[in-house]
This record gives structure tokens, sequence and C-alpha cells, in this order.
């Protein structure tokens, strides 16, 4: 459930649900335990069947953080950063569930960076909300920006 709601799925209940079906406990090189559900067609398929869940397009969207060597999102000069980003916009424009996770996939195709003026080591995000990003925010998710 906590992980469903972190990344912002509309119907965190049912995602628990199918991960509880389809998850294991895994035992860490640290020691501790922890639950894991394994990426397979039967997973993918019952989380978009009866969750709306498109866990495929969610990984490739986090993909560029996991390359960068991070357990969540990468570094804020990244793609990951961007979508990070992109996440927190949509929550704050009172999005939820797949529309926060597209949301972030259009805003971090289309976001840039430049470094804070306040937060020294930070970046700040942004993206042009021309015509290419507001039609594909309405196609792609629905949102009327």
């Amino acid at each position: 459930m906590r992980l469903a709601q972190k990344r912002g799925y509309a119907n965190a209940e049912c995602y628990a649900q199918v991960f509880a079906r389809h998850a294991v406990v895994v035992e860490k090189a640290s020691g501790n335990r922890g639950w894991f559900a394994p990426s397979t067609p039967a997973y993918n398929a019952e989380l978009r069947r009866r969750c709306g869940v498109d866990r495929l397009a969610d990984l490739a969207a986090r993909k560029p953080a996991r390359i960068a060597g991070r357990n969540t999102y990468a570094g804020p000069q990244t793609q990951g950063g961007a979508y990070l980003a992109g996440t927190k916009i949509a929550a704050q424009r009172g999005y939820s569930g797949d529309k926060v996770a597209c949301f972030a996939r259009v805003f971090a195709e289309h976001a840039t960076f430049r470094p804070s003026p306040i937060r020294t080591g930070f970046v700040d995000w942004s993206a042009n909300l021309g015509p290419t990003i507001t039609g594909e925010m309405q196609n792609q998710c629905g949102i009327s920006i």
C-alpha cells in the first residue's frame, strides 16, 4: 500500500492486493528482509487489468534513476530528477494516481533546469507551457493546463 501511495497510483488498495499475491520475501545483503514482486508478465497484466496501473511505463520513466545507481530517483540534473520534480508539481496541482505519473513523464521530457538561487547545490526545474507540452498533457494524460 505504501509503495502504491508513494508512486501516486490512484487505486492503492487494488495495487496492494495484487502485489500481495505475487510478492515473495527476499533477504538483502544487509540481513534485512523485505517484500519483492518480480516483474512477470502475469503480475504486470493483472495490475493493468484489475487496477489500471501500467507498471512497465512507470518503470521506464524511472529507469534513468536506476541507471544512475540510486534506489529511487537520480540526482537533480538527470531525467530522474525531472521526473521527481514533475511528480511534486502534479501533486501540488491536485492530481493523483496515474495522472501524476503521466504528468511527470511529460514534464520530464520537456524540462530544463538552472542552479537554484536559494539553495546551494540544488536546481530549479521548469518547462515551457507552450502548445507542445499542453497538447501532450491533454492527449497522453487527459490533463488541461
